[in-house]
């Protein structure tokens, strides 16, 4: 089986909502316009909701409340908007994968935090469009929820190889699989249609020393990923800084008091995140500090 393949036959069980079938359709389309996008989209009133409490979440930093859809897309650009959706509903459309395989709670905490660090970090760097940073660290590692829900088995099977060590990940899957989950998610965002910065960076997040076009952004994306498991995980982040590669500083710029400034403002903005695309009943509980 390729990466391509495992995307064709989960098609089935992870179909996007009409919503975002239209959305992308649209966009792609010459001449749309952002008021029939925003049509598009307030036609599904929970899609539309949970986008108006993300834009205007702490992380957007808007100035005045945002109520509508259409002005949303002017706040954040009609391009912005469609990652968002694609975002939101991702978290919503992978069920049936076995608990023991994964917490699905915990791996969109996960892969939130890492979206909101990205984002902020993005930022710091003056990247155009950080929200696209955003968008990828909440997708990036869309590809093993695709593995655990098609080859559980084989998904067990790496577990034990990495014993918990993702850094192990990529290589284990490579021994079993044959590819990787950057594989598998570069496959599905692309046949999601998103954006090829998206597409790009998330099949490189593990290897940005590797990666052959946004360099800075996959650089960002890998040092959010590493800064979110550290933190998750009660990692000292004097420590996780330490562990940096010197590459990464030098793509970015970026030094350690950014960091720890970055970092101490994340946990609010994960939590409120969390319960736009969760809802708060399924949410984990928030970490202590450490």
């Amino acid at each position: 089986m390729t990466p391509q393949q495992l995307v064709i036959e989960i098609e089935s069980l992870v179909s996007l909502p009409d919503v975002c079938v239209k959305v992308n359709r649209l966009i792609d389309a010459p001449n749309y316009s952002a008021a029939t996008l925003g049509d598009i989209i307030s036609q599904d009133t929970d899609l539309s909701a949970r986008l108006l409490r993300l834009v205007n979440s702490a992380f957007f930093n808007v100035k005045a409340p945002v109520e509508t859809i259409s002005r949303a897309i002017t706040v954040v650009g009609t391009s912005e908007l469609r990652n968002l959706v694609m975002a939101t509903t991702a978290a919503r459309i992978f069920t049936g994968i076995p608990g023991d395989l994964v917490d699905m709670a915990e791996f969109w905490r996960y892969s939130i935090t890492t979206g909101v660090v990205a984002g902020e970090l993005a930022k710091r760097c003056n990247v155009l469009h950080s929200e696209r940073l955003f968008v990828m660290g909440i997708l990036h590692d869309i590809g093993r929820l695709a593995i655990y829900l098609k080859m559980p088995q084989e998904a067990r099977d790496i577990l034990l190889i990495t014993g918990g060590d993702d850094t192990l990940l990529p290589d284990a899957e490579n021994d079993v699989l044959g590819f990787n989950h950057m594989d598998v998610g570069e496959a599905l965002l692309r046949k999601w249609k998103l954006p090829e910065s998206i597409v790009s960076v998330v099949a490189y997040h593990h290897l940005p020393a590797a990666a052959k076009t946004y360099q800075l952004e996959t650089s960002l994306l890998f040092l959010a990923t590493t800064l979110a498991s550290a933190d998750l995980s009660g990692i000292e982040l004097d420590e996780t800084i330490d562990l940096v590669d010197p590459v990464v500083w030098k793509m970015t710029g970026l030094d350690a008091a950014q960091l720890e400034s970055v970092m101490e403002r994340t946990p609010h903005k994960v939590m409120e995140i969390m319960d736009v695309v969760l809802g708060p009943k399924v949410r984990p509980l928030q970490s202590q500090p450490h």
